[in-house]
Order: structure tokens, then sequence, then C-alpha cells
């Protein structure tokens, strides 16, 4: 099976090549951190009975208790609330580290109705602030690999099942592609020329441009171009010749 694992900033063009190489290969797979994340957030969307205050640090510590009982049942990890908790301290110290939760608490007290729906790839935009803070505050607190160890295992379970091509999105962390290279995955970093990079203030993002590629894919083309291209890449990976830099226009 080839294992593939993407990274890059938001809005360059992950997707749209994930999509592209998924139609080259009916027998694909597409893993995604932040749709592991979002089952932790969806048990803890659950636990929460009415919105919270975003500025309360008692009542987000009260909300956050859930989330070692969360973990063990979801991913098997185990951790203590002492490791999770949001100290006042740290707060105002590193304020940008918690403007995430606060703005998805802010947004739950607007709309309490986004506590009723699970969080899927269509609508992962409207929780990306949790999503994001989540995925960065227990990678940091309580195990570096917590993500995409979690995805390695899938990954092997969905081997035995006979499929051929795992695509793996959204790596930040250098320790997210050491992980992955463990099942020998080739990785690539998606990015677009003259594209605003954002987030770049978020811990997660800022961590991505020390992860070392295999190759970088240029998404500058139309889709069309960027099919074309991933069927040459999809093929320098399956007969070994893999190029350092695939540009779609250049087609």
């Amino acid at each position: 099976m080839i294992v593939i694992g993407l990274t890059g900033p938001i809005g360059h063009g992950k997707t749209t090549l994930a999509k592209a190489l998924s139609d080259l290969e009916p027998l694909t797979v597409h893993f995604e951190s932040s749709l592991i994340i979002a089952e932790v957030a969806d048990a803890m969307h659950a636990a929460m009975q009415t919105p919270i205050d975003p500025y309360d640090l008692d009542q987000l510590n009260n909300w956050l208790k859930v989330l070692p009982a969360i973990l063990l049942e979801n991913l098997g990890i185990h951790c203590t609330f002492e490791q999770i908790a949001l100290k006042r301290s740290d707060v105002q110290t590193h304020p940008v580290e918690y403007q995430k939760l606060i703005m998805h608490a802010e947004n739950l007290r607007r709309n309490p109705e986004l506590l009723r729906h699970h969080i899927t790839h269509e609508n992962k935009e409207t929780y990306r602030p949790l999503l994001q803070w989540l995925g960065g505050h227990l990678v940091q607190h309580v195990n570096t690999g917590i993500w995409y160890n979690e995805i390695a295992k899938r990954i092997y379970e969905t081997e035995r099942k006979g499929t051929k091509l795992c695509i793996v999105g959204g790596l930040r962390y250098p320790i997210d592609a050491a992980i992955l290279r463990k099942v020998n995955a080739v990785i690539i970093k998606v990015y677009r020329p003259g594209h605003l990079q954002n987030d770049m203030l978020d811990p997660t993002e800022r961590e991505r441009d020390n992860i070392r590629v295999d190759a970088t894919f240029l998404s500058d083309g139309t889709i069309e171009d960027v099919n074309y291209c991933a069927k040459l890449l999809l093929e320098d990976i399956r007969t070994g010749k893999l190029k350092k830099t695939y540009r779609t226009r250049t087609r």
C-alpha cells in the first residue's frame, strides 16, 4: 500500500490534490487528523449541557474535566486532568495559545445548536477554532504523537482490508511526519505560490515549516492541471522515481 502524507498552509490545495489522487485509485482511504480530533470534540460537546462563559476559567476547566475519560475511551490514551487544565498564568502569558478555545466558546454561546451537530469534513470550518486549539493543546500537554499514532493504527487496519492508497492530510508537526515515515509514507508539501498563509500565529501552523518533505507540489494551475500532475506524482511514487518538485502550470 502507498501512504502519502500531505502538509502545507491552509487553503493551498491539499484537499484538491487528495481528491485528484483518490480519483486515480478506487481502493483509497483518506485520513485527516482534524477528523480524529473531531471525534474527541464531539464527545466534549455531548458532555456540555449548556454553553459556558468563554472568559470564566473555572467554567472552561470544568468542561475540560471530561477529556481524560474521552481520550481513554476513544484513543486508549491515559492522562490526568492536571496535565490539560488551563492555568491562569499560562493564559495571561500566552493569550494567543488560548484565543481559539475562547473563540469557539463564544460561537457556542451565540449558536448553541452547534453542540448538537457532529463535526464532518463538510462543516469542519465552523469548528476549526476548537479543532486547532484541541489539536495543539493535547500535543503539547499529553502526547506529541497523540493524533498520528492513532492514524498509524488505522493505516495498519485498512491495509489488512486491501486498501491500495492511503492519503493522510494536514500534517503540522515534524513528529507527525516522523510517525508516518514508520509506515513508509511519502511526505508531500502542497503550496500555492503567491497565496496568503493564514493563522501563522497559531502554534499548529507555525511548526509546519519544520517538516522535512520528500517533494513539493506547486498547486498553481487549474483543476485539470492538478489532476494531470497528480497522475504523474502517483506514478513516480509507484516506480520509485519521485521528483523534488511538481508544478501544475508546466504541463
